[in-house]
């Protein structure tokens, strides 16, 4: 989607003290030691962009794969002690989000992550934020567990050329307390293929209730996994079916199998061979990973001659 924004720039007080004590954040972080508070609010958000990309400059406009959301905005924004990296800053907030079920949407480090100015100026609005673009690091995240349904974190971490450190962290917490509204971003889901061998498809959705519910599937994050496909198109995956269901294990491992069925003939739909994934479904057999969902699709990269 295409958006453009008004170039802003937030005036910074720097105060000294705890840096999460000042704004209650949904969830706990722990203050990074000897940090600086230089900007801390709360407000409602009716047009939030979630970015699950970097920013590009296409006809004079930027724009950006995004989300968007409405809900309560928290924002922090700090100053990093001195023999700190942006790098620094960067884990310390995903390493505690980490501590909690999390999907990662999207992520990127230096260069990659384009302009840093793009970020400071028209995403966060935020001069101080606007660094070395070598130096910056950027992650949007999804806090997955039933009581924290709806809560998206994004952090951005920068060396500016004075060789101050800052970071900036928002919390949005969605007025849609349904979870999985945004889809991993293509090329993150190639880089946990790669890197982990699976991703999850979070997009199966939940239709009707009791033990006669059925599943369909989200259709953003089909054309994001379409799209990951598209990019690497060496690569051969199983779709897995989970099912959690309180029947017998042939039930389950029926239905999770049409799960599996659902995604593969949607991605086929979309242009990818058939050639090059296989379906399975597991019923309960494998409950690491389960959380309080009753089902759920697995997407496992495989060896090259493992598929047909």
């Amino acid at each position: 989607m295409t958006f453009l924004r008004k170039v802003w720039v937030v005036f910074l007080l720097v105060v000294s003290g705890p840096v999460w004590g000042v704004t209650n954040m949904p969830i706990a972080l722990a203050d990074f030691p000897e940090a600086r508070l230089v900007f801390s609010s709360q407000e409602p958000a009716t047009d939030y962009v979630l970015a699950l990309g970097n920013y590009k400059k296409v006809r004079g406009l930027w724009r950006v794969d995004e989300q968007r959301l409405s809900g309560e905005l928290f924002k922090k924004t700090y100053q990093l002690p001195d023999n700190h990296s942006a790098l620094d800053g960067y884990r310390f907030v995903t390493e505690q989000l980490r501590s909690h079920p999390v999907r990662e949407l999207y992520s990127c480090s230096a260069r990659e992550c384009g302009d840093s100015n793009s970020w400071a100026i028209n995403h966060f609005g935020i001069l101080q934020l606007y660094g070395l673009d070598q130096y910056q690091y950027y992650g949007a995240f999804e806090l997955t567990s039933a009581q924290h349904a709806g809560i998206y974190v994004t952090v951005y971490s920068v060396l500016r050329g004075n060789k101050r450190v800052y970071l900036h962290v928002e919390m949005l917490v969605s007025d849609q307390s349904n979870r999985y509204q945004a889809a991993t971003n293509p090329t993150t889901m190639v880089r946990q293929l790669r890197q982990q061998g699976y991703t999850v498809f979070a997009g199966l959705r939940k239709d009707g209730s009791g033990e006669e519910k059925t599943y369909g599937l989200a259709v953003n994050h089909v054309q994001a996994l379409a799209a990951a496909l598209r990019s690497e198109p060496h690569l051969k995956v199983a779709l897995v079916g989970h099912n959690y269901q309180r029947i017998p294990l042939d039930q389950q491992k029926v239905k999770s199998l049409a799960y599996a069925v659902q995604l593969q003939d949607a991605l086929v739909e979309l242009g990818i061979p058939r050639e090059r994934i296989i379906v399975e479904g597991v019923g309960g057999l494998a409950p690491a990973g389960r959380g309080d969902d009753q089902a759920r699709l697995d997407v496992v990269l495989l060896p090259a001659q493992s598929a047909p």
